[in-house]
């Protein structure tokens, strides 16, 4: 059993970690390969930097104690009978991410989960908020610049701080631990899991709708549910066994969205050629003139661009971090902006703004006015859609609570991953059965207003980060630097739609900030308490050493 942790969460100031992968790596990985120079690589996860160490005799593949290095100690006399019996000679490594994602790869994630498959869901609840077409394209376009100049700083700091986390780093970096913590608890609570639901549901929706047209979406609840959850269970064990396969898979998927929009503008091209053009005739009639309800419509679509904040926890997996993610930045949003505008002006050419506000699913509604028997097609191509944006969500979302386990924030076994396929086992379990509960308690809807919250909220925390980290480490190396002004005006603007949409929404907002500030007694339970009963560390050591043997789990280094 390890040894006595300080708290729940582990000891915060643990040394980089050295483990033996003898049981799992060398003849029995079929992964591992031993270089000449000590330097050994797996073929589909972590890298492995090797040494070599003296291991008393006795410790072995069936017999070994487990301690706070992660499995096989290497050098602990307690871990056999013995004590002095002859030593014997053991390969020690230790293990840290492996850089397998290009710039194509990047490109491929942010274009496939940047808006996931909202513009096929939201335009309706941008334009109940605007009231016309005219002001609903503008706060589409405003909405987009908003992501745009967030991305950049985040790109900044995410070329400074390479390191799995994203924004909890940075915001440890700048701030403290306590709001990184915050950071991290609201990523996970108020983003994450009802994200992971939300496309799986959406997912499953246009799988199961086509088959039963004269169904309402109330009567087919059941099997949705059923198959959203058999989606996500079934990625989550492709991203565990099969992490480079399902790499090459995401610019496959990511295709999918970009041949769904095409069809849709092809079509609203076409009707504009042909003369359908009547609702553009009067496009600002019925703007409303509430400063609130533009701020709330501005809020939905930041949630709409949103999801491009997964590419900043993979940024330790990326090969060129200096260079990739600012580059995959301007690339992915010129593509999703102008198809988003292009794709909401051609729903228009059909559907009135009424129609539009009054629909749930606008991209169905479309087509099956435009060419009925396509719909199937396009219904397959948006589950698709939404597939690709939760196969990239479970690739990132996970590496935030692994950084934060190796920072003691959160309990140690989810800063492990398995010995052999070299994922984060752990961080990935805990999201999946967070996102299940959201999917089958049917809270999903309700959180959406709260996923735009925290994400405008973090967006402040991180741009106030960058702000704050120019003006303490001047000299410190900055691969990309974003310009001044973007910070500032994005900072002011994320301010202002803030304060207006809790003024509009107080409750539901007030409910959202309350999770979030949940976070506090949480983080002095896990981390600032620290003498803890022996009873409660025995119980969860002892738990923690059986989850390490059960799933074959080790520690990778800081």
């Amino acid at each position: 059993m390890s040894r006595r942790k300080n708290g729940l969460f582990g000891d915060q100031k643990s040394q980089p970690t050295n483990v033996s992968l003898t049981s799992f790596a060398g003849n029995d990985n079929a992964g591992y390969v031993n270089d000449v120079n000590g330097s050994d690589k797996v073929g589909n996860g972590i890298s492995v930097l090797s040494d070599y160490v003296l291991q008393p005799g006795g410790a072995g593949k069936n017999g070994d104690v487990f301690s706070e290095s992660g499995i096989h100690p290497a050098g602990d006399a307690s871990s056999t009978p013995n004590g002095g019996a002859p030593a014997v000679q053991k390969q020690i490594s230790t293990v840290e991410m492996k850089r397998s994602i290009n710039l194509l790869h990047c490109t491929a994630i942010m274009v496939a989960v940047t808006g996931h498959s909202s513009i096929f869901v939201s335009p309706s609840s941008i334009m109940g908020q605007t009231g016309s077409i005219g002001s609903a394209l503008i706060v589409w376009l405003i909405g987009g610049l908003i992501n745009v100049g967030t991305a950049l700083c985040f790109a900044e700091l995410g070329t400074m701080y390479p390191k799995a986390g994203g924004p909890y780093s940075y915001t440890m970096k700048s701030f403290g631990p306590l709001m990184g913590f915050l950071i991290m608890w609201g990523y996970t609570v108020l983003i994450a899991g009802p994200f992971w639901a939300f496309l799986a549901n959406t997912a499953a929706l246009y799988i199961v709708k086509p088959a039963f047209p004269n169904c309402q979406t109330e009567d087919i609840k059941t099997a949705v549910n059923l198959l959203a959850g058999w989606i996500m269970i079934t990625l989550v064990v492709l991203n565990c066994v099969y992490m480079k396969y399902v790499t090459k898979v995401q610019t496959l998927l990511s295709a999918s969205k970009i041949l769904v929009l095409l069809i849709i503008i092809v079509s609203g091209i076409y009707n504009l050629a042909i003369g359908k053009t009547e609702n553009f005739d009067a496009p600002f009639e019925n703007t409303t003139t509430e400063p609130g309800k533009f701020a709330v419509a501005i809020f939905y679509s930041i949630f709409s661009y949103g999801g491009w904040q997964v590419m900043t926890t993979l940024l330790e997996e990326v090969k060129d971090p200096s260079r990739d993610p600012p580059r995959s930045v301007y690339i992915s949003f010129v593509i999703v902006i102008s198809k988003y505008i292009m794709a909401n002006v051609a729903y228009v050419t059909l559907m009135t703004p009424a129609e539009v506000i009054a629909s749930t699913a606008v991209a169905s509604d479309f087509i099956n006015r435009m060419y009925s028997p396509l719909v199937p097609l396009v219904s397959v191509f948006v589950a698709l859609t939404s597939i690709g944006a939760l196969n990239a969500s479970i690739m990132g979302h996970s590496r935030l609570l692994f950084a934060g386990a190796r920072n003691g924030h959160m309990p140690q076994i989810l800063g492990m991953v398995h010995a052999k396929y070299l994922t984060p086992w752990p961080s990935i379990f805990v999201y999946l059965a967070w996102g299940l509960v959201m999917l089958f308690t049917g809270g999903v809807t309700d959180m959406m207003d709260f996923i735009a919250l925290f994400s405008t909220i973090m967006g402040i925390v991180v741009i106030a980060a960058l702000l704050y980290l120019r003006w303490k480490q001047p000299e410190e190396s900055r691969p990309y630097k974003t310009m001044l002004f973007i910070p500032i005006l994005e900072l002011i603007v994320n301010v202002a739609v803030l304060v207006l949409a809790i003024y509009q929404k107080p409750n539901k907002m007030g409910i959202g900030l309350a999770i979030l500030f949940a976070g506090i007694p949480v983080y002095w339970f896990g981390v600032l308490w620290k003498n803890k009963p022996k009873e409660f560390t025995d119980i969860v050591d002892g738990l923690t050493a059986f989850a390490q043997k059960l799933f074959q789990l080790t520690k990778v280094k800081k």
